[in-house]
């Protein structure tokens, strides 16, 4: 059976719960705090599905290797459940609770905290919804203005470490600067 290509909100509570068990059997308590594409389709319901679950997790060792065994047993992708998005964090990430199981606490970026990443990742192309991720951000959190945006942004990030593409795309979406 060829593996899906992209998670529906379904899928990821289904393997999230598989996680939960995968702990409880090795009687570990683990934490995901979820960021990207995982916590528009969960939390926000801005899309039907992503690719994959962007997270940084503790205890690391214990859940890669358990969300392995999910893996196989939900028909996911191997990486269905990745850390890479680590190297791209903020110190001084805001997250939210989302889900309390038994052995596993999930925890969702909030809202200014995904805006901040989504801008300062900003990939174009086809395959990547970081610019239709924005658009719904900023609808949702009623930004008007770049310099709003940018405001929100600099709380999280040092704004030269910004693309000059990310100015440029907010001034697309929500005209230019004053």
């Amino acid at each position: 059976m060829d593996a899906p290509t992209r998670l529906t909100n379904a899928d990821i509570r289904r393997c999230l719960d598989l996680l939960n068990e995968e702990l409880r059997t090795i009687e570990i308590r683990g934490e995901l705090y979820l960021v990207g594409g995982a916590v528009m389709c969960l939390a926000l319901n801005a899309r039907p599905a992503t690719r994959d679950v962007d997270a940084f997790f503790s205890p690391s060792k214990a859940i890669r290797q358990a969300a392995a065994r999910v893996a196989v047993k939900a028909g996911v992708p191997d990486a269905w459940l990745n850390d890479a998005v680590k190297a791209y964090l903020s110190p001084r990430g805001d997250f939210a609770s989302y889900l309390e199981l038994s052995h596993l606490a999930v925890f969702v970026a909030q809202p200014t905290y995904l805006l901040a990443m989504k801008c300062a990742a900003l990939r174009l192309g086809e395959e990547f919804h970081d610019l239709d991720d924005v658009r719904y951000l900023l609808r949702y959190l009623n930004i008007g203005t770049v310099e709003e945006a940018l405001a929100i942004v600099g709380k999280y990030f040092d704004e030269s470490r910004l693309h000059p593409k990310t100015r440029l795309a907010l001034e697309e979406l929500l005209g230019p600067s004053q």
